[in-house]
């Protein structure tokens, strides 16, 4: 069976940027200097027909206007695969960023365009039938309390609890992936295995920002530069991993959970 792969193609330079699909976050980048390279986008496409592509540039962290160098620029594109290898099919819509003169401030550039999309999988868009969390009270202190919880059964060791939690958000990357069962339980298990291999001081950023996606739906802490606010150390190491998730209230509960 072929199977549709929607890419968006992307260079961007001098400024931060986030590039959403239906106001689910793809990409969050703070870029100095240039950057270019394609990512996938199916995860953000539940049914077939029309999706819509928004972005957001804006000044690199730190500064107040974007500068002369500032650039977004990004394509999607149409892949096909079969047998695991990928055909390109067709370029579908586009964004070219406008020349930003320095002698006027300009804070911020936005865009919002749409592309048909056909695909052949039902993702679990549980979120949908979700809460209104803009009108959730303490939002911020219980989404902390959410990814600590979290982080706390990662520090247990206890994986099978992990495992559930994680089940829905693993099932849309691997429906929207085409990955197979052992390929998908791979993916998890890679993960584990980094927890088990010394990744176990919990990092929670105090500077962190709730951003609200999903149209209103869906919630996340992202540091300021954009980067998921939930990582874990490995002291030996001095490395970090970080673990980029969102989360929603199902109608009628208090307990947030990972979509």
């Amino acid at each position: 069976m072929i199977e549709p792969y929607y890419m968006i193609d992307f260079s961007a330079s001098d400024c931060m940027f986030e590039i959403r699909v239906n106001d689910i976050p793809m990409i969050t980048m703070n870029i100095e200097g240039q950057a270019a390279t394609k990512i996938p986008i199916n995860q953000a496409i539940s049914k077939s027909g029309k999706q819509e592509i928004t972005i957001k540039v804006l000044p690199l962290h730190g500064k107040s206007s974007l500068s002369s160098a500032t650039q977004l620029n990004y394509t999607i594109q149409l892949y096909e695969v079969f047998n695991n290898y990928f055909n390109f099919n067709k370029q579908l819509e586009g964004y070219e960023s406008p020349k930003i003169d320095e002698e006027k401030v300009v804070p911020l550039l936005t865009d919002t365009t749409t592309f048909d999309a056909e695909i052949p999988y039902q993702l679990r868009d549980y979120w949908k039938d979700g809460q209104d969390l803009n009108h959730t009270d303490d939002l911020n202190l219980k989404l902390r309390n959410a990814y600590l919880s979290l982080g706390n059964i990662i520090n247990e060791d206890n994986y099978d609890l992990f495992s559930k939690k994680m089940a829905n958000r693993e099932f849309n990357m691997a429906t929207s992936m085409y990955l197979s069962d052992k390929a998908s339980k791979s993916r998890l298990n890679g993960l584990i295995n980094d927890f088990k291999n010394g990744f176990d001081t919990i990092s929670l950023s105090k500077k962190a920002a709730t951003i609200y996606s999903a149209y209103g739906k869906k919630v996340a802490l992202k540091k300021p530069n954009g980067e998921p606010a939930l990582s874990f150390i490995n002291k030996e190491s001095n490395e970090e991993l970080m673990l980029d998730i969102e989360f929603y209230l199902p109608e009628g509960s208090d307990q947030f959970e990972i979509i």
